[in-house]
């Protein structure tokens, strides 16, 4: 069979597919990435075919800042996009919240993720002339269900953390069909018409909830951070990707200190903008324990830094799944591929969470399972787009990590959940059976019409 991954231009969303993209091809399947123009030269270094569709990525600013005429930053923008869709308090989740919520999303922050315009009619025009059997989507590019829906393919998608999306589009229905008739206002399904429509195909009904949250979801999150959500989940193994590399040899020179890795993720630095807290404040509060320090830091984060004891190596990049075996602990952002790292190497983390989607909840998560620790950079500033280092806190949480035989104890088990999961290859039999089932028109390998 044919299949497509849709993914819009972030690497790390890219790299999180690239596992299964491999095993469908090991499989003999025909297998395509399209994205946006500004990641084709990282797909193809991954031995996989692009189709780049649509122009380079386009920023984005809230549509309030935009009114005042506001500049806002990356890191701003999705900050604002991700604000209203992480709320899982049940208290908060009234109809008039989840609805605000979603009439948001559709008007500004699904059309951004979906690529915009020129992505969409990239994305359609090019599965009309290759004619996928499945569509996988970046759980955040919408633009993968529409052009699955117009060509008649079966389509997943595939997240890249917790499902915020399915846990607030279950509330979502569930409150819409308690409304009196003259109430039920639906954005969601106005926003989906609207695209699917714009290509001559038909709007099938109740078609919406699979193309928000797919026909099936494959989910590469360990089950223990899964919502209580009722959809079709296909647990597959996270499989570390860190993009093409070359191992150094000194990864595997110890000076008998226990080692700290620390990495702030390429997503900011190449997509946010920038870090969100001054990376020499956590160099230095780290570097003066008895450890030896690990930290990826570009040329502008090293300048930051100053001068650095001698327990502190420097680079700009490591690949995780070659450092972290030999790790205590890493210090992070909370970004998913670097927790998935952590996780299916069994090292004790300590989350530094951005607000952009799922990196404080990441950190409760793992807390909950005493795998790790987490600041909150936001709850000294009180607000909730500033952050303020908890410095002290932070060195701390370190000391705790290392000296408390129970986080280790919680992070072997958490690797020992994630390897007990179906990998890659495990799964693409499954992958088959159900495309076969949801596909509307012939698979590839028969006649095509």
């Amino acid at each position: 069979m044919r299949v497509m991954f849709a993914v819009y231009a972030a690497k790390t969303h890219f790299y999180n597919m690239v596992p299964l993209a491999w095993a469908l091809r090991a499989a003999g399947h025909d297998v395509v990435v399209a994205t946006q123009p500004e990641i084709a030269d990282a797909v193809t270094r991954t031995g996989l075919t692009v189709a780049a569709v649509g122009d380079e990525h386009e920023e984005v600013e809230p549509a309030e800042a935009s009114a005042r005429g506001d500049h806002v930053t990356s890191a701003g923008t999705w900050q604002s996009i991700n604000a209203g869709m992480t709320e899982t308090r049940p208290e908060a989740l009234t109809w008039e919240y989840v609805l605000g919520a979603f009439t948001v999303g559709c008007s500004l922050h699904y059309e951004h993720l979906t690529g915009g315009r020129t992505m969409l009619d990239g994305l359609v025009e090019f599965a009309r002339h290759w004619q996928p059997d499945l569509v996988v989507w970046d759980a955040l590019s919408y633009a993968g269900p529409i052009a699955a829906e117009v060509t008649g393919a079966a389509h997943a998608r595939m997240l890249f953390g917790l499902d915020y999306i399915g846990n607030m589009y279950q509330h979502y229905t569930g409150l819409l069909d308690a409304q009196p008739a003259d109430r039920r206002d639906d954005p969601v399904t106005d926003w989906l018409t609207s695209r699917v429509t714009r290509y001559g195909a038909e709007f099938r009904p109740g078609s919406s909830r699979e193309l928000m949250t797919g026909q099936w979801t494959i989910d590469p999150t360990p089950s223990w951070m899964r919502f209580p959500v009722e959809l079709p989940y296909l647990p597959m193994r996270y499989v570390p990707y860190n993009g093409p590399t070359t191992v150094p040899g000194w990864i595997n020179e110890r000076d008998g200190r226990r080692r700290v890795c620390l990495t702030l993720g390429v997503t900011a630095r190449e997509n946010l903008g920038g870090d969100l807290f001054p990376i020499d404040e956590i160099v230095d509060a780290v570097a003066g324990l008895d450890v030896e320090l690990i930290a990826t830091l570009d040329a502008q984060q090293r300048q930051a830094c100053g001068d650095l004891p001698a327990n502190v190596r420097v680079v700009d990049f490591v690949p995780l799944n070659e450092l972290l075996p030999t790790c205590d602990v890493i210090i992070h952002h909370g970004g998913f591929g670097t927790l998935g790292n952590a996780i299916v190497h069994g090292v004790r983390n300590l989350i530094v969470p951005g607000r952009y989607w799922d990196e404080i909840g990441f950190g409760e998560l793992l807390e909950s399972r005493s795998a790790g620790l987490y600041v909150d950079p936001y709850r000294l500033s009180g607000d909730a787009l500033k952050s303020r280092l908890p410095v002290e806190e932070l060195r701390d949480q370190v000391i705790r990590l290392l000296d408390d035989t129970a986080f280790a104890a919680g992070a072997r088990t958490l690797r020992d959940e994630a390897l007990a999961t179906p990998s890659p290859h495990d799964i693409v039999g499954e992958l088959e059976r159900l495309t076969a089932r949801h596909h509307r028109r012939q698979l590839a390998g028969t006649a095509r019409t």
